[in-house]
């Protein structure tokens, strides 16, 4: 099994992110994030530890019964109200930034 490069949880991880979910933190809220985030990690990273050496992968969790369900139009948000939680919309659609990732 290799060895995953660690993700190194700092405060400027934290303001990245708070960033792409549009969250103002202050200085307190990114040190207690990075603390809490640290400890997700280290308590995930406990599932490395775990021998599955003997254990058949779980190709469906579903047990291989249909999850689906039928389709039903229901009445939808109004368009201004939908609008009024984008940070910027033009004609009745939300703007969003470009999206370009190098290869």
């Amino acid at each position: 099994m290799s060895k995953k490069a660690e993700v190194q949880v700092d405060e400027k991880l934290v303001k990245e992110i708070a960033s792409l979910a549009r969250l103002d933190l202050t200085n307190e809220e990114t040190a207690m994030f990075v603390s809490q985030f640290k400890d997700i990690l280290e308590y995930v990273g406990i599932l490395d530890e775990v021998d599955t050496e003997n254990v058949a992968p779980a190709y469906l969790s579903s047990a291989n019964k249909s999850v689906t369900r039928e389709d039903v139009i229901e009445e939808s948000v109004p368009t201004q109200d939908f609008l009024a939680n984008a940070p910027q919309s033009k004609d009745d659609h939300v703007l969003i930034p470009r999206v370009h990732i190098e290869q």
